[in-house]
């Protein structure tokens, strides 16, 4: 359903001529849209890695406001998947503590906040603005370890890490 979206868009714009900002890296589609606006929001393997990526997009004339809905909605779509990764993660858990589930999404949460994040923008030929918010899979494993929390959940939420990430990538 999330990569329905994504083509729907990528149609959209071919059909629209779509253009793009000095953020829109060359080379990415025929008309220089980036890969990411076909993929839309969750969870890739593409040749550089593993990414977990929200994207959102806005239509406004105010150029100011239609970024920040834009990156707003693309942090939103990201925090959703970064939110079903943690849910899977404590339920690949072994440990017997009690709200374990609570514990590792909070670890989650705090090492999603502290991933570096690639962001980028892509605005159509009508003037629509999306917006990527990428986490990639590897800088989260290590912002897991490096956390605060308990030793023990964060070694087993790291280890357990791909095993979430290919669910989410089947969903």
């Amino acid at each position: 359903m999330k990569n329905l979206f994504g083509l729907a868009v990528l149609a959209m714009l071919m059909a629209c001529g779509g253009g793009g900002g000095k953020s829109v890296r060359p080379g990415s589609a025929e008309d220089g849209t980036p890969a990411w606006v076909a993929q839309g929001s969750g969870a890739f393997s593409v040749e550089s890695g593993k990414k977990i990526q929200g994207v959102g997009q806005s239509r406004s004339s105010d150029p100011k406001g239609r970024r920040q809905s834009a990156d707003s909605g693309a942090a939103r779509q990201l925090q959703g998947t970064l939110d079903t990764m943690a849910t899977a993660l404590g339920k690949a858990s072994e440990s017997t503590k009690v709200n374990v589930g609570d514990d590792i999404s909070a670890i989650a949460r705090k090492a999603a906040a502290a991933s570096p994040h690639v962001h980028d923008h892509f605005v159509s030929g009508d003037g629509t603005e999306l917006a990527l918010d990428q986490i990639e899979l590897n800088a989260f494993k290590q912002a897991l370890q490096s956390v605060d929390g308990d030793d023990n959940l964060k070694k087993e939420a790291v280890s357990n890490a791909d095993r979430a990430f290919d669910q989410l990538q089947k969903q």
